[in-house]
């Protein structure tokens, strides 16, 4: 056990501190914050990985393709996740897509803006990512998904039809280390100078699907997104 918690803690500071370097210098540029964004995710799987060989789930971990149950509820990120998700939309998406996606996750933010986690999962509105039951942008998936990791696919698919009264045994190790990159990750942009807003998916869909030039525009201070 205090392998894993030096674990989680390694993980979480070289996180902020790679942060804090990489985004502290100028000039930033939106290719080097995507690119940011893209090594806490690599870094929160790597500690996964090691989690995993060092206090193995108690079963295998469930998750897996056409299994959504857990992408109906509230999904908050740190703005360059939110930022990696819309340039991976904007470079693997036809026009058709683009302009069904566009409509879907407007339609669904009109729905669920400004709602909180109990009223969201009485909603049991999905994820406008998900495509065919699947997360369509699975590679660069927010913290806070790569943080669920059930052990039971029975139990997430009783906790989804109740609308999450009833809860999934989640593999908590994954839980903390994801959570504790994400906490590395807020607190390297607050000590390079930017913001550390916590950004509603659906929302930051709705007002920037189609959008190009929002890194940079992030980068220079705008508040592009509505606050969670």
């Amino acid at each position: 056990m205090d392998a894993l918690v030096r674990l989680i803690e390694t993980a979480t500071l070289d996180q902020r501190r790679e942060t804090a370097r990489l985004m502290g210098k100028a000039p930033r540029t939106a290719k080097g914050l995507l690119r940011m964004a893209e090594r806490a995710l690599a870094r929160a799987e790597a500690a996964i990985a090691q989690a995993r060989a060092l206090l193995p789930p108690p079963r295998p971990v469930a998750c897996g393709p056409n299994c959504p149950f857990c992408c109906h509820v509230r999904l908050a990120a740190a703005a360059p996740e939110i930022l990696l998700v819309l340039a991976y939309v904007d470079s693997h998406w036809d026009d058709d897509s683009m302009t069904a996606l566009m409509r879907k996750a407007a339609n669904l933010d009109a729905l669920t803006r400004g709602k909180n986690e109990a009223e969201r999962e009485r909603l049991r509105l999905p994820c406008p990512l998900l495509k065919d039951g699947s997360c369509a942008v699975h590679p660069v998936r927010p913290l806070s998904c790569r943080a669920v990791a059930s052990v039971d696919v029975a139990a997430c698919r009783r906790a989804h039809a109740s609308r999450m009264a009833e809860g999934a045994p989640l593999y908590e190790p994954q839980y903390q280390i994801a959570n504790g990159v994400g906490y590395g990750l807020y607190a390297g942009l607050a000590d390079a100078g930017l913001g550390v807003e916590n950004v509603e998916m659906n929302a930051a869909l709705a007002v920037g699907l189609g959008k190009p030039g929002l890194a940079r525009r992030w980068l220079n201070g705008e508040t592009l997104f509505p606050l969670s």
